[in-house]
């Protein structure tokens, strides 16, 4: 008889241990689990995060010149002319990947920065840019140099079909070469376009801060 009880004791010890044990196992795994799932959803999070960071930035049009043209100059766009000094070349003939630098105006005080992809002619290019229309990446986007000698120091951007905005000031293009290779104006001895008549004129250009 006492065998007996001490058999059923030293079972219900076991059986007790065996399922405190258990117990204790799938509260760790659980605890594990939920951890990971944590550690998942705060990295997923992250990701998510910085890859919307990444997206804001570039639909500045600082950030997406400088991605675009590998021109690794900082600051406000329109610095950009003066911070190129003695690091790239400079000059008023467009050439693709080269970036438009446009002047600080009162309805554009930063400035702005548009990358060539198509030289047209002497008088029209096509470039990509980020902000012009707000928040937005627009592409191939014509723009004409008015200038009087074809400097390409003053011009107009398309607003859609044959229609051009405002007349913006620029200081010319920021090439992704070594500041020795200097890119001139012009050639004395080469014949300059003549300013192209001017297309219908809307007011619409953008009248705010570009970055």
């Amino acid at each position: 008889m006492m065998q007996r009880l001490l058999f059923l004791v030293f079972s219900l010890i076991f059986m007790i241990s065996t399922l405190v044990s258990t117990l204790g196992q799938a509260a760790a795994e659980s605890v594990a689990g939920q951890t990971a799932r944590a550690r998942g959803i705060i990295r997923q999070r992250h990701r998510r995060f910085a890859a919307d960071l990444d997206h804001v930035s570039y639909l500045w049009c600082v950030p997406y010149a400088r991605k675009l043209s590998h021109i690794a100059l900082r600051g406000d766009a329109f610095l950009w002319w003066a911070e190129a000094d003695g690091r790239y070349a400079r000059g008023q003939r467009p050439v693709i990947g080269s970036i438009l630098a446009f002047r600080s105006i009162s309805r554009m005080p930063l400035g702005h920065l548009a990358v060539v992809v198509r030289v047209i002619n002497s008088r029209e290019i096509l470039v990509n840019e980020a902000n012009w229309v707000p928040d937005t990446v627009t592409r191939e986007v014509p723009v004409i140099d008015v200038s009087p000698d074809n400097t390409w120091t003053e011009v107009r951007q398309s607003t859609g079909a044959d229609h051009f905005g405002l007349s913006y000031p620029t200081y010319g293009f920021i090439y992704d070469q070594a500041p020795r290779t200097i890119i001139a104006g012009r050639n004395p001895d080469t014949e300059v376009a003549e300013a192209p008549a001017l297309p219908a004129l809307r007011v619409d250009a953008p009248n705010r801060a570009l970055k």
